[in-house]
């Protein structure tokens, strides 16, 4: 981790001290992003971690609710990873069920802990295999960050440094896909996060998406899921 990120950290852990919510967007990437080990080494959860003057009658109580606030924090991050959301929902489930059966109140900042952890390495899990070839990696990204955008495989051809005929080949040998699929995939992908996690429509996440229409948004999204956006979005904001 950079020292600028260290620093983040620093001031976020101090900040906190003096505001009223602690600002835990660098441990949030790093869960999102499934850096497990430098997660590992700076998540430092205190007692203390609550002004004097901002504390309840009630200091467990306070607690929970920051564990709580804490944990449903990372289980989007880990949703915005790539984690499927059923399974990042049931680890945070898991723990809040937990946080009510704790006895000792310094148990409170190793239940997040464990449950960060836990979710940065479904994160890193879900991450796509590497191919191991520079040109389709490339590709691979350029589609990924392009998913709300027009796509010309051209394009992508030449983000990837080599000819759209080499590269189609190429990406199909190792991936098994076409591009054409994979950025589908990717698509429903970020359907399925945003469906959990955003408050917008449906009509307007598939036009975000670039779907010609959301009748034919629901048919690719139910075949690859098996249900439809809207059956997926009531059964996991339950």
């Amino acid at each position: 981790m950079t020292e600028t990120v260290h620093q983040k950290l620093k001031d976020s852990e101090d900040s906190y001290r003096n505001e009223t919510f602690w600002n835990i967007h660098p441990l949030f990437l790093l869960v999102q992003n499934g850096e497990t080990e430098t997660l590992k080494e700076n998540l430092h959860f205190h007692l203390d971690a609550f002004p004097e003057g901002r504390i309840t009658r009630d200091k467990r109580k306070q607690l929970e609710y920051l564990a709580v606030s804490l944990v449903n924090t990372f289980m989007i991050a880990a949703i915005q990873g790539g984690v499927y959301p059923p399974d990042a929902n049931a680890v945070a489930d898991h723990a809040l069920r937990q946080l009510s059966r704790l006895r000792l109140i310094e148990d409170i900042p190793r239940l997040v802990s464990d449950a960060a952890v836990e979710l940065c390495e479904m994160a890193r899990a879900a991450k796509h295999e590497d191919t191991g070839n520079i040109h389709v990696e490339n590709a691979k990204h350029y589609l990924s960050d392009h998913l709300t955008q027009e796509i010309r495989m051209e394009e992508a051809a030449k983000a990837a440094g080599v000819s759209l005929y080499h590269l189609t080949r190429l990406f199909k040998t190792l991936t098994g896909m076409t591009m054409r699929e994979y950025l589908q995939n990717e698509r429903i992908e970020a359907a399925k996060r945003l469906l959990v996690s955003d408050g917008s429509s449906i009509p307007q996440i598939a036009s975000l998406l670039r779907f010609c229409d959301q009748s034919y948004f629901t048919k690719v999204f139910h075949k690859k899921t098996g249900m439809t956006p809207m059956e997926y979005r009531n059964r996991n904001l339950k």
